[in-house]
């Protein structure tokens, strides 16, 4: 076989590929996705997605229905059983947002579903392991995550949950015969916070929330978490002009103490509006979070509030992940405040925040660090936040970030599985090839930015 500084080049690849050869891949691809998924509706990638994704050499094990066609299947039909949904709830964005329900809380791990289909539509699938810029492991760990969670859900596909964490080197062994070679260029799709990742996946591609790295050579592939918009909220183009809210948080009291500093601080001035209503406009709504319904406002409603808000406040909760939260105000156009307690001393660089190659986040996010807040407050920092530098947010903000940390289901336009097979073929292109060599010729690993 071929070593890798052998293989031909994509492009030469592509450009004398055959009519029938195209139609052969084709036809891999739809065999693909029949094999993983269950029948029904498909997240459909843009068409310059589909032109880029030929470039990225796709190797896809084997692995049983229940790592992943199950998985789907079972979730899906759970969700009609509970929440009488008439739709594919993983699949399609005609679901109605159930209001941050529990559910709908399980379902924000599940972008491992949108991307894994994604990915087998616009890929070029190799059988021959010597040819692959990746190795994709298709086990949906997100989704999987949240049949061990509770709220109508159970373990259904037990076995093969058990015999991947139960002895990964087994597994490994028995199912991924090409990763002890190149465990480098495995994929695993995990949308979990980054502390919960398997020691024993460090050395691989993980796409998980963040936002901590846990690869050395910085392979990992941080995602957002599953923000399930109602479609008129997600083509709805939020205004980059005044708001008339100064800053917003709806959150539950939280076992993080630097949460509860936040909202005191808000609530005194909230008093402070209410006595004298020249002072900034503040928005504050403590939840409980033993409801099933815990929140005052639907998602639409919520939205709303944060698109008229100038600064949406962005704790971090009980891990170290952006939180579903985080996602919604970028959504809606409002500047994230992150409050970060697990990495408060590092800068932007040093964090694993999504989609580097495409965001750059310094534009979009203000950092606040615990001990600042502490000190200086959190309304004062935001008052020394010149107008100016608000207004370049917001439109980077609405330009930039904003669609690339969506899904767009139809295929319209670039979206976050864009950003994210970017960061695919930067690490395929620049990162992957050096970590073939062994390790004592290899260069030093170079900063992310």
């Amino acid at each position: 076989p071929l070593s890798r500084q052998q293989r031909p080049d994509c492009t030469a690849c592509s450009i004398g590929l055959t009519a029938s050869m195209a139609q052969t891949a084709d036809a891999a691809r739809e065999s693909a996705l029949k094999r993983f998924l269950p029948p029904g509706p498909r997240p459909l990638p843009c068409r310059r997605d589909v032109q880029r994704g030929r470039r990225l050499r796709l190797f896809v094990y084997g692995l049983p229905w229940a790592y992943h066609g199950q998985v789907v299947e079972y979730v899906e039909r759970r969700a009609r059983e509970l929440l009488h949904v008439n739709c594919a709830y993983l699949r399609e964005d005609t679901c109605p947002n159930t209001g941050f329900s529990h559910l709908e809380n399980l379902r924000s791990h599940c972008t491992d579903v949108p991307i894994f289909s994604k990915l087998l539509q616009v890929a070029t699938l190799v059988g021959e392991p010597e040819r692959a810029d990746v190795f994709l492991v298709p086990f949906l760990l997100g989704c999987n995550a949240m049949l061990g969670w509770g709220h109508g859900m159970s373990r259904v596909n037990g076995p093969a949950h058990h015999a991947f964490f139960g002895s990964f080197d087994k597994f490994a062994r028995d199912s991924l015969p090409h990763f002890a070679r190149w465990p480098h260029r495995h994929l695993f799709l995990f949308p979990l916070d980054s502390m919960f990742m398997p020691k024993w996946l460090g050395g691989s591609m993980l796409a998980h929330t963040g936002a901590g790295y846990r690869n050395k050579s910085r392979l990992d592939v941080t995602i957002p978490y599953l923000a399930s918009l109602p479609r008129e909220l997600v083509r709805a183009q939020p205004d980059a002009g005044a708001r008339s809210t100064r800053v917003f948080l709806m959150a539950s009291p939280s076992r993080n103490k630097v949460r509860s500093e936040v909202a005191r601080q808000l609530r005194e001035a909230s008093e402070l509006h209410r006595r004298d209503p020249s002072r900034p406009r503040i928005e504050l709504y403590e939840t409980d979070p033993r409801k099933e319904n815990a929140m005052p406002f639907s998602t639409v409603e919520t939205i709303r509030r944060m698109q008229r808000t100038t600064f949406c406040v962005a704790p971090t909760g009980d891990s170290d992940g952006f939180t579903q939260r985080f996602y919604y105000i970028v959504a809606a156009g409002c500047i994230p405040v992150r409050v970060d307690t697990y990495y408060p001393s590092l800068k932007f660089g040093k964090v694993a925040w999504p989609f580097k190659q495409t965001i750059e986040w310094h534009r979009a996010v203000l950092l606040l660090p615990p001990d600042r807040l502490r000190r200086d407050g959190l309304i004062p920092t935001l008052a020394n936040v010149s107008q100016r530098r608000v207004r370049e947010m917001q439109q980077y903000l609405l330009r930039v970030v904003r669609p690339s940390v969506l899904f767009d289901y139809r295929g319209e336009a670039p979206d976050a599985f864009s950003a994210f097979l970017t960061e695919l073929l930067y690490l395929a292109a620049h990162r992957l090839p050096a970590l073939d060599r062994p390790a004592a010729e290899r260069p030093a690993a170079a900063g992310d930015g």
